[in-house]
């Protein structure tokens, strides 16, 4: 029987060549992982950037609502004004006067109703700008 036999350091630097080449082909799937997540990361900024666009929309459409409803506001405080000082000139008869008063409650309840609003639009903007 004939035997062959391989000298023990060919079989050691056969070993090395196996685990050389492992080392390689991990290298490469790391590359591979890399370069995907760089593509994945390109794709995602990209929707930040629009999303970002979208908040500044978002932004600027809840300052405009809050623009006009301080301006209702004003333009209520400044009736409610107009009628207090009707009542204190008492050029009004006394049904008149009821009438005038019950116009001011109507007009200082729309005003806490804007101003609920307002804290409303204001509280959503922030929770937006937090995410």
């Amino acid at each position: 029987m004939n035997t062959l036999r391989i000298p023990t350091n060919y079989i050691h630097l056969e070993n090395k060549d196996q685990k050389l080449l492992q080392i390689e082909n991990l290298i490469d799937a790391k590359r591979k992982m890399l370069i995907d997540k760089q593509k994945k990361f390109k794709n995602i900024s990209k929707q930040n950037e629009f999303l970002s666009e979208v908040k500044q929309d978002y932004s600027k459409y809840y300052g405009y609502i809050v623009k006009q409803k301080q301006d209702q506001m004003s333009a209520l405080s400044m009736l409610n004004t107009y009628i207090k000082d009707l009542t204190v000139s008492g050029n009004l008869s006394k049904n008149n006067i009821d009438d005038a008063k019950n116009e001011q409650q109507k007009i200082l309840t729309e005003i806490n109703s804007i101003k609920n609003g307002i804290d409303d639009i204001i509280k959503g903007a922030d929770d937006i700008s937090l995410q």
